[in-house]
């Protein structure tokens, strides 16, 4: 059993190597390359799998399907990229520079008086 576990997981592994974009060759290559070449790719293997298991019919769908799949992976990454630049890392509105909340929490006091405010509120 130890051998099968050991098998696919350098399986995945190797295969993960393959589709990492800062392990495989494309890594250097600008971003309208990868994307092309990745598309040509992905319609390549359509087209091989498609004629391999002879569905001649859904060949063109599953080629549009990459290209849909692929297309909204690039367009959400630079909708990220746009975002992060044009909005730069700002500390959220209830938090320090530092992150830590500006909101402190209450005394025993502080929480019995904000339940007398309440239970007079209700009372009216």
């Amino acid at each position: 059993m130890p051998d099968i576990t050991k098998f696919f997981s350098s399986l995945l592994r190797g295969i993960w190597g393959i589709l990492n974009p800062n392990l495989n060759p494309l890594r250097n290559a600008p971003v309208f390359l990868k994307y092309f070449v990745t598309i040509l790719l992905a319609l390549f293997w359509s087209l091989a799998f498609g004629l391999y298991t002879k569905q001649f019919l859904y060949i063109s769908y599953n080629m549009l399907a990459h290209i849909a799949v692929i297309s909204m992976g690039f367009i959400t990454w630079y909708t990220f990229r746009y975002f992060s630049r044009t909005y730069p890392d700002s500390y959220p509105l209830m938090r320090d520079p530092n992150f830590s909340p500006k909101c402190y929490e209450m005394t025993d006091a502080e929480k019995q008086q904000a339940v007398n405010n309440a239970d007079e509120l209700l009372k009216k």
